[in-house]
């Protein structure tokens, strides 16, 4: 790799493809046999889905690293059939146009605007892009990952980018459209989405600012210990039992428990720690619905992730997400004994507060979210009218 990495950007300039881009910065070399790994992953999927019809999938970030020294690339993406959610994200959200705190707003990149309009469709790919070195040029990485990911699956693709600087970490926002320049539907695999998009992600970032340098290795590796999510540390966890020894604890191990003890998912004895029951569950879901862990210790541990089947009870409150960030919002509906966090995708039932819901989603996969239609709201007063006509 060290081999394949050095001197990228110091080839002659004839060696590199023709940049017909508005902004002068040389493109990553695509050389086809760097490919290799994802063109088998991708072969592998096609052989083994090519007669499956296979769901819809809601959004993903998962998937992992073969090698620790290869730069990480956080990719999330979701996909939504409306077409004025499309149009709203394009107009609003991307350049940031509701966000007076934001007074230089975001230019967008990709397929020239009025091209893109004049072929928009309802079905749409939203997708986040945030690479942990904050070097890495996010235009042109945005620009290389479309251009492999047409390569590896034949689509020629209409997308709009921008990149967003109001956070503490740097991302780029892309939106795909649903349609190709072939008129073809433009759908991504769950396990594409896993593996292929973030390998590709991780590769061109590599090449662009070489590997990772052990500080860096170590930095996030202590970033772990305070991760509000499910992390590596975790899992190792889950091999030393319910019950951890003190003893000959590595440093990183030792502070992650600290933490896991400071929010309220660990105990600490004299001579060992002891992980809260529902610790795991409370990781994940935080980790895919970043104010699930607010709204649970709320409710003094209390709340649950909603993972299927029917929910009914009085909606106790409701959590508005940053739409520009997420694409969710979320229920807390008090049932029985039970409090349920019901991620909804962009709530659109107003002063819901108060009301009684039956919420019938049938099997629900933890990557997606209800839909606004599935929350039907019981009127009380014509059924207490009725029992007293009785």
């Amino acid at each position: 790799m060290r081999g394949r990495l050095k001197g990228i950007f110091s080839r002659k300039a004839e060696q590199l493809e023709k940049d017909d881009d508005l902004y002068k910065t040389r493109k990553v070399p695509y050389k086809k046999d760097d490919m290799r790994l994802l063109e088998k992953l991708m072969k592998s999927y096609l052989l083994g889905k090519k007669n499956s019809g296979g769901s819809r999938f809601g959004g993903s970030s998962g998937g992992g690293w073969t090698n620790e020294k290869d730069q990480r690339v956080m990719f999330k993406t979701s996909h939504s059939d409306s077409l004025q959610v499309h149009q709203k994200y394009l107009k609003t959200y991307m350049p940031q146009e509701e966000k007076e705190q934001v007074i230089e707003k975001p230019e967008l990149f990709g397929t020239p605007e009025n091209e893109y309009n004049e072929h928009i469709d309802g079905f749409h790919h939203k997708c986040i892009i945030s690479p942990e070195n904050q070097d890495v040029d996010l235009q042109l990485l945005s620009k290389e990952f479309i251009k492999r990911i047409e390569a590896l699956t034949g689509y020629e693709l209409y997308w709009r980018g921008a990149i967003h600087t109001d956070t503490p970490h740097r991302h780029a926002h892309l939106c795909i459209n649903g349609k190709d320049k072939n008129g073809k539907t433009v759908w991504f695999p769950p396990e594409m989405i896993r593996t292929t998009m973030r390998e590709t992600l991780s590769y061109v970032a590599t090449q662009m600012v070489g590997e990772r340098t052990e500080r860096e290795i170590e930095a996030a590796r202590r970033g772990m210990t305070t991760s509000m999510r499910w992390t590596k540390l975790d899992v190792e966890f889950e091999k030393l039992g319910e019950k951890i020894s003190q003893r000959n604890l590595p440093p990183e191990l030792q502070g992650r428990l600290a933490h896991l003890e400071e929010i309220g998912l660990a105990d600490k004895s004299e001579k060992y720690w002891s992980l809260k029951k529902d610790w795991k569950d409370v990781l994940v879901s935080t980790g895919r619905y970043n104010t699930f862990f607010a709204e649970w210790q709320k409710s003094g541990g209390k709340l649950e992730l909603y993972s299927g089947g029917a929910v009914s009870g009085v909606v106790e409150s409701v959590v508005t997400f940053d739409k520009d960030e997420a694409w969710n919002d979320a229920l807390i509906v008090k049932d029985g004994e039970r409090l349920v966090y019901v991620p909804i995708w962009q709530l659109q039932k107003q002063n819901i507060v108060g009301k009684k819901v039956k919420i019938s989603g049938g099997d629900r996969a933890l990557s997606r979210q209800l839909k606004d239609k599935d929350i039907h709201v019981v009127d009380d007063t014509k059924q207490q009218n009725y029992k007293k006509r009785m």
